[in-house]
């Protein structure tokens, strides 16, 4: 990160006290390489970005208000490094855009698009969080927790650390005129942090996914035509759902070089209504474990193991990640993450479910395995 703005000036009379200001101008480059047995039955050899992270640049402000109030800002933006081209469906600042403010006694306040409260509090339990990226992501992140979507039109409230514990609460509006509930989301989650020890458990409710944080051009309509904002068979039958619910908890544990996590959550789909391209409708759920190891070989070299098991209405997915990080320094880290997922039954679109791993073409047989090697600088 490099600091681009210093001290500012702050009251237009004299004798009023100087506040301190900045801001910070940072940025994340990850590329790679990447390997694929069977993406719709051939081999694949790749460039590949956003490995264990998407590659992003953005900046950061903070300005002393005085009495213990601050004020804040974030604007992050994602591209893809391969082609330059913008990530987020082109939008400028399509991670995060959100201003605050807050204090050490009272906690603080976010207005803005950001992500929600059960991706940032679930994430570091995870393997993905840990050490396998986006490939270590539940069933095509049908949970969320590699945060593959964020809130639009959110307001964020995350409280003081107390004892180890934090709190947070998030609304998003829907901005639909006469109708308040449609495309609104309501979030929560309750954390804890005491030396070797992690807890979270968090809770998210969205209203009119499809519209609401998948990007859809319109709402479904129960036998019409329908454009489906989503790519994975895993769950893309599921789309037209009149809300999602996502809850889950998880743990880590440090004890010495080794850290242990723990992680579950359940998926339901509500109401789907039957279109061309959601030909089952109706109710669904996803309920996944997960179970994962690291261990620092050294303080620059780390390993990583992980199952997770997925069981949904009518298909199993069951997976395998390992992985190693070295870090060259405290900005550029090289990495290495594979992923081995098995599937069996049947899928959303009630087709034979076939492995299909986060954000790679689904495999035209119940196996896939991806390998990735890769480099992330950051400043």
């Amino acid at each position: 990160m490099k600091k681009i703005m210093a001290v500012v000036a702050c009251g237009a009379m004299a004798g009023v006290a100087h506040a301190q200001s900045s801001v910070t101008l940072y940025a994340v480059v990850d590329e790679g390489f990447q390997y694929t047995n069977n993406q719709g039955g051939s081999s694949s050899y790749a460039m590949s970005q956003g490995g264990l992270g998407s590659s992003k640049w953005g900046l950061t402000g903070i300005e002393d208000l005085g009495s213990g109030l601050h004020a804040f800002f974030k604007l992050e933006n994602g591209f893809n490094p391969s082609n330059g081209a913008l990530g987020n469906n082109g939008a400028l600042f399509g991670r995060m855009a959100y201003v605050g403010v807050g204090s050490d006694q009272y906690g603080e306040v976010r207005l803005g698009k950001q992500y929600d409260l059960l991706f940032e509090s679930l994430v570091p339990m995870s393997a993905a969080g840990k050490f396998a990226g986006g490939l270590g992501a539940h069933a095509g992140d049908v949970d969320n927790v590699w945060g593959d979507f964020n809130l639009s039109n959110a307001v964020k409230y995350l409280s003081p650390t107390l004892a180890g514990f934090r709190l947070g609460a998030a609304y998003a509006f829907g901005n639909v005129a006469g109708a308040m509930g449609r495309n609104q989301v309501v979030n929560f989650s309750l954390t804890y942090g005491n030396g070797p020890l992690g807890l979270a458990a968090a809770y998210l409710k969205v209203n009119n996914p499809a519209t609401a944080v998948w990007n859809a051009t319109a709402s479904p309509v129960a036998g019409a035509a329908y454009t489906n904002p989503l790519t994975t068979p895993i769950y893309r039958g599921y789309a037209t759902a009149s809300s999602l619910q996502i809850a889950g908890g998880g743990a880590k544990y440090q004890l010495g070089a080794s850290n242990f996590g723990l992680l579950y959550t359940n998926v339901q789909f509500s109401n789907a209504v039957v279109t061309t391209t959601t030909p089952l409708g109706g109710n669904a759920h996803f309920d996944t474990l997960e179970g994962n190891y690291t261990y620092n070989v050294s303080p620059a070299l780390l390993l990583g193991a992980a199952y997770s098991y997925t069981w949904a209405s009518g298909a199993r997915y069951g997976q395998v990640n390992l992985g190693s990080t070295y870090s060259l320094s405290k900005r550029t880290l090289l990495y290495l993450s594979g992923v081995w997922q098995h599937s069996s039954g049947t899928n959303s679109v009630g087709t034979q479910a076939m492995a299909a791993n986060n954000n790679i073409t689904p495999s035209d047989t119940p196996n896939q395995v991806v390998v990735r090697i890769g480099i992330r600088h950051s400043f």
